[in-house]
């Protein structure tokens, strides 16, 4: 058994705890902070934006229940009366918890605060919506992908000064 490596080991599994427990934290920190407004599910509302921006559209409802996963959604000033420019998310974010789903479905260029109206179609008439949410948050998918690399990479830290240490202490 070498010391200095046996050190070296101990702080690689140390190092990728710290990390983790950071990166895993902050990931749900991201999630909660970047939610800007969360509403029921309604064929039409009323949205209020207090600052300019892209804005990404989730919905949010129960696992397996898919009555508004076809929808429909465009958002229109009340204002100016015009459609806010948005575009279909290609590569949806998907959020899972035990109970819920959020998955991304458009994203919409806000040129400038106040009221909006959000227009829902596409949703079968006896869906039940009751349960779910539409949710808007700021763009958030670029820190996502870097904080679960970190998650990836603190992890096999943890796992490979776990697994040498071992073997440092078992004498191999």
């Amino acid at each position: 058994m070498q010391p200095q490596w046996l050190i070296l080991t101990i702080g690689a599994m140390v190092l990728g705890a710290v990390m983790l427990a950071f990166t895993i934290t902050r990931l749900i920190g991201l999630l909660r902070e970047s939610v800007v407004v969360r509403l029921p599910a309604a064929a039409r509302q009323s949205v209020s934006f207090a600052q300019p921006g892209t804005f990404i559209l989730y919905v949010e409802h129960p696992r397996f229940k898919t009555a508004s996963s076809n929808a429909n959604f465009s958002l229109r000033d009340t204002a100016g009366a015009h459609d806010v420019r948005s575009w279909p998310i290609v590569l949806r974010t998907t959020t899972s918890g035990f109970a819920t789903v959020r998955i991304s479905v458009r994203g919409f260029a806000v040129e400038h605060p106040g009221p909006y109206e959000l227009v829902m179609t596409g949703v079968s008439p006896d869906g039940d919506l009751s349960s779910d949410a539409l949710i808007f948050t700021r763009p958030y998918g670029a820190f996502l992908a870097v904080l679960i690399l970190g998650i990836i990479l603190s992890a096999a830290c943890l796992i490979g000064g776990l697994v040498f240490t071992a073997l440092q202490l078992a004498g191999r």
